[in-house]
This record gives C-alpha cells, structure tokens and sequence, in this order.
C-alpha cells in the first residue's frame, strides 16, 4: 500500500508573489495590450518568469531581440529590468512610442550611479554582471561602475578616485552589500559613500523567508529558475538548513517531498504572479491530503 504524505498545515508568506514594480509594470503593459492602439513590442522579457511572459503573448505582447526589429509606429516597452540607454536612444531616434515599465527602484539605482558618476566617484555596483539590472544602470555612466559579484574581489580592484560610491543590485541581500563595504573599509581604499539601494519588498521577503524556514519543516519557493531575487530567497531557506524546493509549476511538485511534514512553508519571488501561488498551494493540499 502506498503510503501518502500525512495532511500538513500550509503556511504562505505575506509578501509572496508580486512586488509593486512588478505589478506596476503588468498594469501598464496589459493597459497597452487592451487598447490595440498600436502593436506592443519589448525587448527581452517584462520579468523573469516564463508562464506571466507567456501570458502576455496570448494577450498581443511580441517579444524581440532589438530596437531594428520593431517597425514604424509600434510601440516598445522599458521592462521592469530596465534597459541600457543605448537602446533608448535608438527607440527615441526611431520616434517610437516609448512605455517606460521599469521598476522604479531600479530608476532610483540608476540615478544614484548617475549621481555619484557627476560627483567624480569611482562607482562599484554589487551584484550580477550578467543580470539586465546591471547592464542597464552600467550603461548609463558609460560602463565606468566596476561589478562586485563577491566580496573577495574588492582586493583585486584599483581605484583612481578619492572617493567611492557604493550601490546595490535592487534584488541582492543587505548583508552582501554590507560585506563589500566592509571590505572596501578594511583595505583602506580612499573615502566610502553608500547608498542602499536594495528594493524594500526584496528585503522584507528575505526576512520573511528567514523567519518562515524556521519555523516549518520544508519550503517550497516558486518562481522563475532564471529570476535573481526568487533564486536569493531559495539560497536563505537552504542556509536555514529547511528542505527547500525552487520551482516554476505545480507540475514539478514532488510528494515525497512531504513526507511526515506537519508544516509546509510557501513563498514567491517578486515576479512570480499570484495565480501561480494559488494552484502551487491547491496541488499541494491534494499531495497531502
């Protein structure tokens, strides 16, 4: 006889699923979508989560790979991720219509790299130099910020300037940027100014999920593999030393999984759509009932 997972209690964190930038940016592009004003193009994806990007091609949204795709008239989407400046200025020459759907915290970073640029810092910029987040704010000071991906490689780094200005990938942890700065400290490397600017909702769900591990017997984060902020809260669940599992579908969702769990904790990243949530937990009622 088989024997099935005993019925667990599910517990779903209160900030799991969409972040206000994201929201914002579903908002606007689903308002073009319903307009058919024009057809709607952007250039990667909206956010990194294949089932919502797939959901809005059903809608009308046309995904392409450069400005030179997109004809006249058409209209081109800033995703949440921002984008580099080149390609604005492209678009702007092109005179399309420009929808700007960019988070505004990753506005806010790019600002603060344009700021501490005009002052005359040297810029480090901590997080992933392969993330569209970066290559977008990077490209706005003309590729000058230096990319700290680990905190071992500030003492490789030469400086030029008195001063360095410190920022953050929206979606990495606090502690991460508090380890480079440390570091930057620590080696004696001129003048350091930070400014934090990792997303608010970010933060609250790494503490949240922190907290939650804790308290349950096994996690299950649900998200796009590809997404940098889902990825950092299956990384603090795990650090927990709580069985946690990353996933995309329901259908990845493997009983054994469940097995003697009393608790069951639920999380998702701030680009994961909450219909998605809805049938994560559904299924998982039925595994374990």
């Amino acid at each position: 006889m088989e024997n099935k997972p005993q019925k667990a209690e599910i517990i779903i964190a209160e900030h799991a699923g969409f972040c206000f930038g994201v929201r914002r940016a579903m908002e606007l592009v689903e308002k073009c979508l319903a307009e058919k004003r024009k057809p709607v193009y952007i250039i990667g994806s909206l956010v990194h989560n294949d089932q919502v990007m797939e959901k809005l091609k059903q809608q009308g949204l046309s995904k392409v790979a450069s400005v030179a795709e997109i004809p006249d008239g058409g209209i081109l989407i800033i995703r949440s991720h921002g984008i580099a400046k080149e390609v604005i200025d492209e678009a702007r020459a092109r005179q399309l219509e420009i929808v700007d759907a960019t988070c505004p915290f990753v506005s806010k970073a790019r600002i603060v790299a344009e700021n501490f640029q005009h002052k005359g810092y040297d810029v480090v910029i901590c997080g992933d130099a392969q993330h569209a987040e970066i290559k977008g704010i990077n490209s706005w000071i003309g590729n000058a910020g230096k990319i700290v991906g680990s905190p071992e490689e500030v003492a490789q780094m030469e400086f030029e300037k008195n001063v360095i200005g410190v920022l953050s990938q929206t979606t990495y942890k606090l502690s991460f940027l508090q380890e480079v700065v440390g570091q930057l400290l620590a080696s004696g490397k001129k003048h350091v100014i930070v400014e934090n600017t990792i997303c608010s909702d970010s933060s609250t769900k790494q503490k949240e999920i922190k907290e939650l591990a804790q308290s349950v017997d096994v996690v299950v984060v649900v998200g796009g593999k590809s997404s940098s902020n889902t990825n950092k809260l299956a990384e603090i669940s795990r650090a927990v030393g709580t069985p946690t599992y990353h996933i995309e579908t329901k259908e990845e969702l493997q009983p054994v999984w469940f097995a003697g769990a009393e608790k069951i904790g639920i999380t998702a990243g701030a680009s994961t759509a909450q219909f998605l949530v809805a049938e994560v937990v559904a299924e998982i009622r039925k595994l374990t009932s």
